[in-house]
């Protein structure tokens, strides 16, 4: 280890670490509190975005890795960097008791292991492999699954789809690269292994050691063997989309294997294949100009693209081969799970944990991307995490960006689509109330939150759409609500920002004046008709909105329209104006509805009371 250690205050300004680490040369530094204590630690890369965002000022907490995975002096050279490659570290400090007495860093480990393996030869024998699995299932719960059953499990739950799988593999392999299975197919292929099951229909590929064009190339292999499948192509990187078609189809499917034979089999007439996907993309790291931008991307290796995620549990990858190898000393392939931050481990604890301190500074829609895994998966979100969400609200960041001129897709599109996800879900009420919890409805706008009387508003909302509003999505009315809440030009302009279309942007820069309107008229209204009247010029969306929001004083008039009075249609039309010897014009218009009005106060009840009234009211023209 290197010993004395240097350390940075939580509580100092970062750009006090950058002075540190410009001074000294370190790659990174431990961080402590007011009495000495290890808190965290911070490197030059967590340094350098911070400071590239403009938050010298901010204080060195915002932006460490907490909590600190630490060792003893006595630890064992193998355990160190069992710890260091589980969990992508290149640095460990080393405390006795309380007190942090040195640090060893990645190249002090290598240089070690270099001189030991000069002298001993096989530094295996320095550490058993039992020992070392031993001291990682220790950390575990569960011991990694083997690469062969996770295969299994693959190709058992994507059946139809497992042979043009390993043609893309075989296809790969032929140019010289490698094709990891990645993000959410391994997290959820992990977590059946735990006794949770989600359906694995959206594919993920990365390939590594191609610079462009990867996707086009094997898009192309497939779509030669299978004409079913529809495949676009987007991009400089030229990214792929295959998309097989959901098949209730009954009959013989066909479908090339590997070696690009055909195999057939019959599908059962009561079984219905889901619809798959596929996306194929280069490996590739990435940058962000300013925070909530659009990254700017270039190709790199699998590790980099990895780095690149948001969360342990959703940035591991399997590497795939037409021929599994088992290539480990008990039959399995672990080595070809890729989980260089420990993802495993917290899918085992239950936790959402952030790969990188700024993310979501870079990033904003990654915490509601954290909510949303954290109630979908009922994992909690991990306590550092939900700090640097905190800092990262706290800090002002998102509402300096809304009117700094920069676009930020981040607080735009790409937050409307994670909304979207959001409040589409079965548990909405229980992610909204996180979200709220964290302060994050702030990227939306600042002034955003949760009030009782909003909760009941949603509450009442999420209850009325199955019933009157079936044809309107749940989270487009939900958004809406919450988005009413502040004032017009706010409604306005946040409806603007998200992209919510015309529809929603004139509706919401008119709420509120609808409203005012409606509370004056309504109150007024001493007959059904005029009910009838004040109402019509309104859809049953913004009817809904206006119900939800003023459910006593608006809301009686609206549901006895929604519910009667709009369903109330007159006896008689223009057809029977013509039998009854009226000649077509204008005047049809006026009739109609001085019955339909009438029908409304209940005044006519048939269609012979109609004919009589329009008879001794309106004389025809041969009268």
């Amino acid at each position: 280890m290197s010993s004395p250690v240097r350390a940075v205050s939580s509580a100092a300004p970062i750009c006090d670490a950058h002075k540190q680490l410009l001074r000294y040369g370190h790659t990174g530094l431990c961080v402590v509190d007011a009495s000495g204590a290890l808190v965290g630690v911070i490197s030059r890369r967590d340094v350098d975005v911070a400071m590239r965002h403009g938050l010298e000022d901010s204080a060195v907490i915002t932006a460490m890795s907490a909590p600190v995975k630490t060792i003893e002096p006595t630890t064992p050279l193998l355990e160190i960097r069992s710890l260091m490659v589980t969990y992508d570290l290149g640095r460990l400090p080393v405390v006795a008791g309380e007190e942090l007495v040195g640090i060893v860093t990645r190249s002090d480990l290598l240089r070690q292991l270099c001189v030991l393996e000069g002298v001993l030869g096989d530094l295996s024998q320095l550490l058993p492999r039992s020992h070392i699995s031993g001291y990682i299932s220790e950390q575990a719960a569960l011991p990694v699954p083997s690469i062969d059953a996770l295969y299994e499990q693959l190709k058992t739950r994507i059946a139809v789809i497992w042979p043009a799988l390993m043609l893309i593999a075989k296809a790969a392999d032929a140019q010289g690269w490698a094709v990891y299975l990645v993000g959410g197919a391994v997290r959820d292929l992990l977590l059946n292994c735990l006794g949770q099951s989600y359906p694995l229909t959206d594919i993920d590929l990365v390939v590594d050691g191609a610079e462009t064009g990867a996707g086009a190339t094997l898009a192309k292999i497939i779509e030669a063997s299978y004409p079913q499948v529809e495949a676009q192509i987007y991009g400089e990187f030229q990214t792929a989309t295959l998309t097989w078609p959901a098949n209730e189809n009954n009959g013989a499917i066909s479908a090339p294997t590997a070696d690009g034979s055909q195999m057939s089999g019959q599908m059962s007439s009561q079984v219905s294949t889901p619809a798959f996907s596929i996306d194929i993309v280069t490996a590739r790291t990435e940058f962000y100009a300013y925070p909530a931008a659009n990254p700017e991307v270039e190709a790199s290796t699998i590790h980099q693209d990895l780095y690149r995620r948001d969360f342990t549990v959703n940035a591991m990858a399997l590497r795939l081969d037409a021929e599994p190898i088992n290539d480990s000393d008990d039959g399995s392939c672990t080595a070809r799970l890729l989980d260089f931050f420990g993802g495993w481990i917290d899918l085992q604890r239950g936790y959402i944990r952030v790969i990188h301190p700024n993310s979501f500074i870079e990033d904003p829609t990654r915490i509601f991307r954290a909510v949303r895994f954290s109630v979908r998966l009922g994992f909690d979100i991990e306590a550092h995490t939900e700090q640097l969400i905190r800092y990262a609200v706290e800090s002002g960041i998102y509402a300096r960006l809304q009117t700094s001129g920069h676009k930020v897709p981040a607080l735009q599109s790409r937050l409307a689509a994670e909304l979207k996800s959001v409040l589409s879900s079965a548990q909405w009420a229980i992610a909204l109330t996180e979200l709220d919890r964290l302060g994050a409805l702030a990227c939306i706008h600042r002034n955003m939150t949760i009030s009782p009387v909003l909760w009941r508003q949603l509450r009442r909302m999420a209850r009325w759409q199955p019933k009157f509003a079936s044809d309107q999505p749940r989270w487009l009315l939900l958004l809406s609500l919450l988005i009413a809440q502040l004032s017009s030009p706010d409604c306005a302009r946040v409806a603007t920002t998200l992209n919510l279309g015309s529809p929603s942007e004139q509706r919401l820069t008119k709420l509120h004046q609808w409203e005012s309107a409606l509370l004056e008229q309504l109150p007024q209204a001493q007959r059904p008709s005029q009910i009838f009247n004040y109402l019509r010029p309104y859809g049953q969306f913004e009817l809904l909105l206006i119900a939800a929001r003023h459910p006593y004083t608006l809301g009686v008039h609206i549901w006895h329209y929604i519910v009667h009075l709009s369903r109330m249609s007159s006896p008689i039309n223009g057809a029977t104006l013509k039998r009854l010897g009226y000649r077509p014009g204008p005047q049809f218009r006026e009739i109609l509805t001085a019955v339909h009005q009438r029908i409304l106060d209940g005044e006519l009840h048939t269609a012979q009371s109609a004919e009589d009234y329009v008879i001794k009211t309106y004389p025809r023209d041969d009268d």
